[in-house]
């Protein structure tokens, strides 16, 4: 397991990968009440032995990545959304593999 911290403009995510980077890549997106840690280690390991470079990460709020003020987010749905695009990118751009 490899801890890594995305950062884009003023936002900083958590993220955590298991398995080969070489494999195609899965991306585990929770919901936005629970962080990263829902999905368990071992059920992330089971899917790296099958095969897949898995990456989970904590979304805006929740976990070891950027908070904000109760009741202010600082982000909308599409930036939620284009986070998962920046986890997954600098994941896979940080262990030099292809997407």
């Amino acid at each position: 397991m490899a801890e890594h911290v995305v950062r884009a403009e003023d936002v900083t995510l958590c993220t955590e990968s298991f398995g080969d980077p070489t494999d195609p890549p899965l991306l585990l997106v929770m919901g936005t009440g629970a962080s990263m840690l829902w999905w368990e280690e071992g059920f992330c390991r089971m899917l790296a032995e099958g095969g897949r470079f898995v990456i989970r990460y904590d979304h805006r709020d929740t976990g070891r990545s950027v908070t904000y003020e109760p009741g202010r987010p600082g982000y909308t749905g599409v930036d939620l959304a284009e986070d998962a695009v920046r986890v997954l990118d600098a994941s896979v751009r940080a262990v030099g593999a292809a997407p």
